[in-house]
């Protein structure tokens, strides 16, 4: 009630280890309470109901909100958000940016069309089936809004041949006799890549796969019913009155195309080298998990998140729970001294903020009943005063306090450490060296030592999981390689159109490796979508260079006309394809 007294609680609060960096930081600046809540509650509403109680009590006082229920919850809630802000905006961008590239509105209503079929079909058979929409689903829409833009390769060829032949039925006709092959398999490898999702362990990405690859689905069944429907109904585009090959995008693609063709020895070494230094890079690849990662630095969740870390001693829980094998183990004093001297070198770490242990509790009580004398802070010689102690502690606190550190028949000891980061790599690193700790320095009795906790499932999640997709991704890529092969009837031709996919994930993961990006579930999906996309562009420049090919038997003019004009179609296809993704450039999560 006065200064003396407020300085006295203050040194006694300061002076306990239990304490210090963990509910209050070591400059009394900060405290921390610590709220358990059930499993199947949500850490964002009630984050945000206790800092509504929190900012009526008014006062100087800043609240942080941070913990692994609050990051994943409101991961949760921003990719609802996300998606309900930017799946209109990608919609937009693609019919400005299909308007620009065809000058024609019927072109960016048949395709407009044929998504948002894709879209209501997947979204509508998957609400009645009653199969919940995950966070990660909740993003299909877009994903099937830029697999729809296959349909431009349709549109692009029809002008050519409307050009050509003159008659509209007939060049409907030869447009979808033209593109009917490379628009069947690219799909179907589309739908095979996300598709493989399903194989994996997370229920999510098995709902998103599935819902995507059915998506495509349909945007493959109206590619062949709808557009072709409306290409007999829909009046020509302005575009029609250009020649066929002197539209800027036909010539430039035309000269990239000859110049690839004589400079071909030069291209092929320029590949090798960007291969090569791409291997570099994916070299330096972590596989890793970190929630709040996603967040912007800016953000709540990091700005709360690096304070109690700075402040305290970390948000994310790891715990070691040491297992005596027989009731009273955890009383014995070699057992806490071991305990105590583990703590002591976790805390050398600098991932480790702090430790607090069942131990911690026995030496406070000993210094507590001995006069509050700092040398009798240490562990006890016998076995029973040591749980005279702890009943002590039992009858004086909460018998939660005594229940978070040790069970009731005294056979487990729960060590609670505090890390400062919630990568999932440094977690395994350091149990890495616990585990190398205690092979020189072995708990007595045959104790073992079993890590849990949200910074190891987090690790857990990161090593079987990820990896579990990783690998999903490396046979999906096996897979399509094999229908390739199946679907030309030839073992070169399947490769050569699966090169393009392998030279663009490697690209892809080369430079995600020089920039330091992790692997995480983000770049996982990453892998799939890459995969169609990759594959995609290839199946349509190798299967109409065939075509091509064998009505002239001239290798150098049918490539030419290959890269000039459904060259032009992948182009705009791409664009499109990049323009209706740009938008996430600007969402909250940085993953997008």
């Amino acid at each position: 009630r006065d200064a003396a007294a407020a300085e006295r609680l203050r040194q006694q609060v300061l002076a306990n280890p239990l304490l210090v960096n963990r509910l209050i930081s070591a400059d009394a600046k900060t405290t921390a309470i610590y709220v358990p809540i059930e499993t199947s509650a949500n850490g964002k509403v009630i984050a945000d109901q206790i800092k509504v109680m929190a900012l009526a009590q008014g006062g100087p006082e800043r609240y942080f909100f941070a913990g692994d229920p609050v990051a994943r919850h409101t991961v949760g809630v921003e990719m609802f958000r996300q998606r309900k802000r930017f799946a209109p905006l990608a919609a937009v961008v693609m019919a400005v940016v299909l308007y620009l590239l065809f000058k024609g509105g019927w072109i960016v209503a048949g395709n407009m069309a044929v998504a948002v079929i894709a879209i209501i079909w997947a979204m509508g058979l998957f609400s009645g089936l009653r199969i919940p929409i995950h966070i990660l689903a909740s993003m299909g829409p877009i994903f099937i809004m830029a697999i729809s833009t296959d349909t431009v390769h349709i549109f692009n060829e029809f002008i050519f041949r409307r050009r050509e032949v003159g008659d509209r039925r007939e060049a409907i006709r030869q447009t979808m006799e033209a593109v009917a092959k490379p628009v069947l398999l690219s799909d179907l490898t589309t739908i095979a890549a996300f598709a493989s999702l399903a194989i994996g362990q997370i229920i999510p990405a098995r709902v998103f796969g599935l819902l995507v690859a059915f998506g495509t689905f349909v945007v493959l069944l109206t590619s062949f019913t709808l557009v072709p429907a409306l290409l007999a109904l829909a009046p020509d585009p302005p575009s029609l009155k250009a020649a066929p090959m002197e539209e800027p995008t036909s010539s430039w693609l035309a000269r990239l195309g000859q110049a690839c063709v004589v400079w071909k020895r030069t291209v092929v070494l320029v590949g090798l080298i960007l291969v090569a230094v791409s291997a570099v890079g994916i070299s330096k690849i972590r596989i890793n998990n970190n929630l709040v990662a996603f967040f912007k630095p800016e953000s709540e969740i990091r700005i709360a998140d690096r304070h109690l870390t700075q402040a305290l001693g970390g948000t994310a829980p790891l715990y070691l729970v040491a297992d005596g094998k027989t009731p009273d183990a955890a009383t014995q004093p070699a057992f806490l001294r071991a305990l105590e001297y583990l703590q002591r070198n976790l805390e050398q770490d600098p991932i480790v903020g702090k430790t607090v242990s069942v131990a911690d509790v026995v030496k406070r009580v000993n210094r507590v009943l001995h006069g509050d004398d700092p040398s009798r802070e240490v562990i006890p010689e016998s076995q029973e005063e040591v749980a005279q102690y702890l009943l002590l502690f039992s009858m004086a606190a909460r018998p939660q306090q005594l229940n978070n550190v040790v069970d009731y028949p005294f056979q487990k000891a729960n060590l609670m450490v505090q890390l400062r980061s919630w990568d999932a790599v440094e977690t395994r690193a350091l149990l890495d060296r616990i585990d190398a700790y205690l092979a020189s320095r072995p708990f007595p009795g045959g104790v073992e030592l079993k890590p849990a906790g949200m910074a190891y499932f987090n690790m857990v999640w990161s090593e079987e999981v990820l990896v579990g997709m990783l690998e999903g991704f490396i046979a999906s890529s096996i897979l399509v390689l094999v229908l390739l092969i199946l679907d030309y009837r030839s073992f070169r031709w399947g490769v050569i159109a699966f090169l393009p996919l392998l030279f663009t994930v490697i690209l892809i993961y080369g430079a995600v490796g020089f920039i330091g990006k992790d692997f995480d579930l983000p770049m996982s999906v990453l892998s799939t979508l890459s995969l169609g996309l990759a594959v995609d562009f290839a199946i349509h420049f190798v299967s109409r260079f065939q075509q091509r090919y064998r009505e002239t038997q001239d290798l150098t003019g049918a490539l030419i006309w290959t890269a000039a004009r459904p060259g032009r179609g992948i182009m705009r296809n791409a664009v499109l394809f990049a323009s209706a993704f740009s938008v996430m450039l600007f969402a909250d999560l940085l993953p997008y």
